[in-house]
């Protein structure tokens, strides 16, 4: 990541700048200074700003950040092999234009001393934006429900839909050598965004794991007198911040938008004993190096909070400039290393405190305002902190996990995230909603996706009907590594490309289901087709997914595995062998068109309640492949027209009978689905269809 003096408009005493940069590209100025500061992440010890100036007057104030440059190479064994090269250190400062034209800048630098001197601070330089027929900016909140996006297509620029599609990559892999590592680092990412290319746009990425990508605590690649290298405070780890640059880089260049996560609650929960995980509280710098006696502390304490703002400082000065962030995440589930602090009587409010606090200064730092979010595990245990702390965040986060054995149909993962995405819109009806973590639990004593659902049966179900729950995108998927096993990656694309022309939707989306809940029994319409759909305020939209409830991820294992009652917390509950397949090469397992289940019922319609459209106004029905997110194109233009039946006003349509087909009892898509859109067509007539 050395730079060099050629193709730049302004290179004296270690100070270059490019003379010119592509609309929302990175603009990158390097440079040293005279001084070697002990601490040069504390802006009390060495504070670099630059101030710009765009040509509609526009202004943006970018601090600059200490850098170290690394290069990596692939050792034969797979794992990353990092070089430092030390004559490229310095200074940078990494900015992205928004408007066309000629900018100026000013570079000021501020240490303990006073003001720094030297001759390319303090005076004014300038480069030019030059246009371009395609690129992609930043991204931002369109409205209370959804995202949007700043783009150029084909020389024209204008706000799309964005809608965060893809999974968690939370951390990559490690070789093993005993109780340290080698880690795989940017190649691993490299596999997973080559994977994601074309078929998702978003994944997730923790900062924060001590053995993976970390920018504080020990590495354990790094070994002084046997103990792994501890960074914290006045040094950052430098060789994994600029792993995070390659990976943003690379993400960028193939479409993908990144979640960088900053903490994450192993990292403070000294209840963890896993001799595996050493991002506990035992090794947390926070402890080890600051000596906090308590992980609750690092809420309250004054050099705490002091150090966590030099730290998002930092984030912010290096990556703030990529258009992909799809924004910042605080905390992964801090509620879930509350169990650190037990007898600690106002965690929750510290948190909140905690929170406010952080949000104010990182939107004082990110010149151009990135969302910032931070997730919780469990809603229901600490309700006072759901209920109030995305008031101080751009939008609602939740995990949401279930037992993968659970045999009801009323534990179905995808209505229960459903009910969630409801009860968040409810508590916060301004906030965006985004179900950050989603999946079947897995550990040593359950099976695993790979064993029960190798085709991604659920997962195709649950992001599918997911989209259209009027949260900001599908839920994130965590089993990043089985999905790459598998070589599931695919069932994000036909998502990606169903949205890809959706307009911008607007918040007045209300999002709706055909089952209903009785007592704890999820009961399915009676032709057995259930849909999820959303439709706005004045009703001349709906966007929906339908499908034959015999393809339920739970309905398919019923063909194949035996079935038993299991006492739990909540009394007995039934659940699915683990050890009993009776059927291994039923459908859920082969795909096996043989196996596939023929329809469940003998009716196509489905029925959808209006209320804000007269009877006889006519809807343009259209049907799209839920394994490409291509419209069906058969030559035949359907309506469909609102009617009158005991009660209320309707819109009935047929679900399309060469997927299911009711004559030949036969299902002839993989998934027993399709997607759907209702356009109201504005030629009120009165049919008896």
């Amino acid at each position: 990541m050395a730079i060099a003096a050629k193709g730049y408009g302004q290179f004296f005493n270690n100070f270059s700048c490019p003379s010119s940069v592509g609309l929302f590209g990175l603009y990158e100025i390097s440079f040293t200074l005279p001084r070697v500061y002990v601490n040069p992440y504390n802006p009390d010890t060495i504070s670099v700003i630059a101030e710009f100036t765009g040509p509609d007057n526009s202004s943006y104030s970018v601090n600059g950040f200490y850098y170290e440059d690394y290069s990596f190479l692939q050792h034969n064994s797979g794992y990353e092999i990092a070089t430092h090269n030390s004559n490229n250190d310095g200074w940078r400062v990494r900015f992205t234009p928004t408007v066309v034209g000629t900018w100026s800048f000013v570079i000021r630098a501020f240490d303990d001393n006073g003001s720094v001197n030297e001759p390319f601070l303090n005076v004014s330089h300038s480069f030019i934006c030059v246009s371009a027929n395609n690129a992609v900016g930043f991204i931002s909140l369109a409205n209370s429900r959804f995202l949007k996006r700043d783009i150029v297509s084909n020389g024209n620029r204008q706000f799309h839909s964005f809608f965060p599609i893809g999974p968690d990559v939370s951390w990559y892999s490690c070789i093993d050598y005993g109780y340290y590592t080698q880690p795989k680092g940017i190649y691993e990412y490299i596999s997973y965004i080559d994977s994601l290319d074309g078929n998702a746009n978003y994944m997730r990425v923790f900062i924060n794991r001590y053995q993976y990508l970390s920018l504080y605590g020990p590495e354990y690649t790094q070994i002084e007198n046997g103990q792994p290298k501890v960074y914290f405070d006045s040094i950052i780890n430098q060789k994994d911040s600029a792993e995070l640059d390659y990976i943003i880089s690379y993400a960028l260049q193939h479409g993908v938008c990144i979640m960088p996560c900053i903490f994450n609650c192993g990292d403070f929960n000294y209840q963890n004993s896993d001799p595996s995980d050493v991002s506990i509280w035992a090794n947390n710098p926070y402890n080890t190096v600051l000596g906090l006696s308590n992980p609750c502390e690092f809420f309250t304490d004054d050099e705490s909070i002091r150090i966590t703002k030099n730290l998002i400082r930092y984030v912010v000065s290096r990556w703030g400039y990529a258009t992909n962030i799809m924004s910042w995440e605080f905390w992964n589930e801090v509620d879930n290393m509350f169990g650190s602090c037990v007898g600690y009587q106002n965690i929750e409010q510290d948190v909140l405190d905690w929170h406010e606090e952080m949000v104010d200064y990182l939107h004082g730092v990110d010149p151009f305002n990135h969302c910032v979010s931070s997730s919780i595990g469990g809603v229901t245990t600490y309700p006072y902190l759901y209920s109030e702390l995305y008031n101080y965040l751009d939008f609602v986060q939740e995990h949401h996990y279930e037992h993968i054995n659970n045999a009801e149909s009323r534990h179905q993962l995808l209505y229960r995230v459903f009910k969630r995405v409801l009860a968040g819109h409810t508590l916060y009806p301004d906030k965006p909603f985004f179900m950050g973590e989603f999946g079947f639990s897995q550990n040593s004593s359950y099976p695993t996706y790979a064993d029960k659902d190798p085709y991604g049966i659920d997962l195709h179900n649950s992001l599918w009907s997911s989209l259209f729950f009027t949260s900001m995108g599908p839920a994130s998927f965590w089993w990043w590594k089985y999905l790459n096993t598998c070589g599931l990656f695919k069932h994000y694309t036909p998502l990606l490309n169903f949205v890809s022309n959706l307009p911008i939707p607007s918040d007045s989306f209300i999002s709706h289901y055909t089952g209903s809940l009785v007592g704890h029994k999820l009961v399915f319409p009676p032709n057995n087709l259930q849909t999820y759909y959303m439709i706005n305020a004045t009703q001349d939209t709906i966007y929906g997914w339908s499908q034959d409830t015999a393809f339920a991820y739970q309905s398919l294992r019923w063909l194949t595995d035996s079935v038993h009652f299991e006492q739990t917390n909540w009394g007995p509950v039934r659940r699915f062998k683990n050890s009993a397949v009776y059927d291994p090469l039923g459908y859920v397992y082969t795909m096996d068109p043989a196996k596939r289940p023929a329809p469940s019922s003998n009716d196509n319609t489905i029925s959808l309640t209006i209320t804000n459209q007269p009877i006889g106004s006519r809807y343009l029905v259209r049907w799209f492949d839920s394994e490409t997110g291509y419209e069906y194109n058969n030559g035949v233009v359907t309506y469909a027209y609102v009617r009158y039946d005991q009660g209320v006003n309707v819109i009935r349509f047929q679900f399309p009978s060469f997927i299911r087909d009711l004559k030949q009892q036969t299902i002839n898509n993989r998934f027993g689905d399709a997607v759907f859109m209702l356009v109201l067509s504005n030629i009120p007539e009165i049919s008896d269809q």
